[in-house]
């Protein structure tokens, strides 16, 4: 079985932003394709929409780290892995190259499978195949909350549109990255690059939804950016980012 799952890239215009470099949008799209691809391979591709589920896949959790962003029409490859579970988690990890084989990023998946029938949680630890693949302890980094800032120094209103939406009926998780991303100012990717960022999915989006979409500083002086109901009543997701200086 395979449990290691390859991809190469040419870097297209669509996946590149105005320093002509791979966006972040550019790389949770690969990110999507290839842990769809590989879910198929393994026999654990489901989807909420399929003919009478058993199960159907929620992201719940994911953090990019970036060395490195290559130039538009360079070759990149990006493989992704079974991590395996922590605690509800089914744990996927990704890890991206260069034209020359160095490592230029890294990527954890966390995901939840949920019963369709009970909508809830399924436990991955002594599960039945084909899902034994998953059942073994994950040993790396964890994400945890994100704690929310007590200084907002932005805010918008952003509304999940018609090509949000993925086959869930859901906004695709690509966009909740770019909400996040475009709370960045233009003028900052002039001289600096996301180094690492985390996104943490509470609760789904749907169409046509207003979203509150801040951005502050938290107590632990990170910068973070997270959407909710207009009443303030929901979280929809939460994220936190570090830049560094362009080299």
């Amino acid at each position: 079985m395979l449990l290691r799952l390859r991809e190469e890239h040419k870097i297209e215009f669509e996946d590149i932003d105005f320093t002509e470099k791979l966006a972040m949008y550019g790389i949770i799209h690969y990110m999507q394709q290839l842990a769809a691809n590989h879910a198929i391979k393994l026999g654990i591709s489901y989807y909420k929409n399929g003919d009478k589920p058993k199960y159907y896949w929620v992201i719940s959790r994911v953090k990019f780290s970036m060395m490195k962003y290559p130039n538009w029409q360079e070759k990149i490859a990006i493989e992704t892995y079974p991590g395996g579970y922590d605690k509800l988690f089914a744990v996927r990890l990704f890890d991206l190259f260069g034209e020359n084989e160095e490592k230029i990023g890294h990527i954890i998946g966390d995901y939840i499978l949920i019963d369709a029938e009970t909508e809830r949680p399924v436990k991955i630890k002594g599960i039945a195949p084909p899902l034994d693949v998953l059942d073994f302890p994950y040993q790396g980094e964890t994400l945890g909350k994100i704690l929310l800032p007590t200084e907002i120094i932005k805010e918008e209103t952003r509304k999940a549109r018609y090509t949000e939406i993925d086959v869930n009926k859901h906004m695709n998780n690509a966009y909740y990255v770019k909400w996040v991303v475009d709370m960045i100012d233009l003028e900052d990717f002039c001289h600096k690059e996301i180094e690492s960022l985390q996104i943490n999915y509470n609760t789904s989006v749907t169409y046509n939804t207003k979203v509150r979409v801040k951005m502050g500083i938290n107590d632990e002086n990170e910068h973070v950016v997270y959407g909710t109901s207009f009443d303030g009543s929901i979280n929809y997701f939460s994220a936190k980012f570090v830049m560094r200086d362009i080299i």
